[in-house]
């Protein structure tokens, strides 16, 4: 039987163009189940996270977040499914003024 264990999956800021935030090792699946964003400048910030299933990338969202804004994206039931084929990624108006906290689960060994 699988079991995941609950962890920091990642905590960067996002970069002005667009990088990798998670992006989990071979043989690794994760379940996602929070992602903070806060803006630490003191101007709105227009923060955009994607899903890329190896193949293609997808927008997942996209938020103005005000002068010191913080907001919370929660996915319900088991949460969002990235493993080793896939990755998440992101980009803000301007370098490293939005921090990103990933929060979830890794299948543990």
């Amino acid at each position: 039987m699988t079991t995941f264990v609950t962890k920091k999956l990642a905590f960067s800021r996002l970069a002005d163009a667009k990088g990798d935030l998670y992006d989990p090792l071979p043989a690794t699946k994760a379940l996602v189940h929070n992602i903070l964003l806060h803006n630490g400048n003191t101007t709105t910030e227009v923060a955009t996270l994607n899903y890329h299933d190896g193949t293609d990338e997808y927008p997942i969202y996209k938020i103005s977040l005000g002068a010191n804004e913080t907001v919370q994206l929660t996915f319900g039931n088991e949460g969002l499914l990235v493993d080793a084929a896939s990755k998440l990624t992101g980009l803000s108006t301007t370098a490293d003024k939005v921090t990103c906290l990933i929060m979830g689960s890794e299948e543990a060994d």
